[in-house]
């Protein structure tokens, strides 16, 4: 047997005191170092939380198969549609015969506040999203029936401009005995929950076949923003011009679309 240890020192082989201490120390600082190395690798990779930003303060439904004052809208079609719908009708129908809106589309938007507050509208900018020529197919007129009122706030959108602008127009109000000319009423103007507004809009091309959208600039209580108003899915409008193929009118006589000239009044 070796001899003792001597009284009070340390164990061969194994540090002295002083040494285990700077070793206690060093573990403590590397332990230290991985745990903020751990926290600063987790913040790096750990994905940030994206902020949802708040809904607009407003809501709004969009009617786009509207015809003029009821009665006057020609659609484009591949092929022969059934017989012309009653207007309230047209969506369905449109959408079973594939037909789409020829030279002009008349787009009726409502817009109210979700709030007591009101919502101020600042202005309404079309966006063209995909031009394309005309549609060569046959044309078919719809002039079933006339009447109604034209709301006051009616703008117009010539979509062969390079930048189409929405122009405000005056409103015509057939509801009394005699007519009367309201006259436009441009941007900014309020809307609350209980004060809503409608608009309507009539977009017309003869030179391209446009899908488009409409962009409404709001502001209310602090907040502004932009939103993007499509068809009743969601979509963008489509008008095309009017090709060189033929021109139908309905004969409810005959029940069959004819041209002018099948109907004896040339063209």
């Amino acid at each position: 047997m070796g001899p003792p240890p001597p009284a009070g020192g340390a164990a061969p082989g194994l540090p002295s005191g002083r040494r285990r201490r700077r070793w206690a120390w060093a573990g403590l600082v590397g332990g230290a170092v991985a745990v903020l190395a751990a926290v600063t690798l987790g913040a790096v990779l750990l994905p940030k939380r994206a902020e949802v930003p708040a809904p607009p303060p407003l809501t709004w439904t969009v009617a786009s198969h509207v015809w003029a004052n009821g009665c006057g809208h020609t659609y484009l079609a591949g092929r022969a549609p059934g017989p012309p719908p009653v207007p309230a009708d047209a969506r369905r129908w449109a959408e079973a015969a594939g037909a789409v809106h020829g030279g002009e589309t008349l787009v009726r938007v409502s817009v109210q506040g979700k709030g007591a507050a009101a919502v101020v509208l600042q202005a309404l900018h079309v966006r063209v999203v995909e031009r394309a020529a005309p549609l060569p197919w046959a044309a078919y007129r719809m002039d079933e029936g006339c009447g109604g009122a034209v709301t006051p706030r009616r703008f117009e959108v010539d979509l062969d401009r390079p930048r189409p602008v929405a122009r405000a127009l005056d409103g015509y109000d057939a509801s009394g005995a005699e007519g009367r000319t309201l006259p436009a009423v441009a941007f900014p103007y309020a809307v609350t929950a209980t004060g809503p507004e409608e608009l309507l809009v009539t977009a017309r091309t003869a030179g391209c076949d446009c899908r488009w959208y409409l962009e409404l600039e709001w502001s209310a209580e602090g907040r502004s923003g932009t939103v993007r108003i499509g068809d009743e899915e969601g979509g963008p409008f489509r008008t095309s011009g009017v090709g060189g193929g033929p021109v139908y009118g309905y004969d409810s006589g005959g029940r069959a679309w004819i041209t002018g000239r099948e109907s004896g009044q040339g063209g």
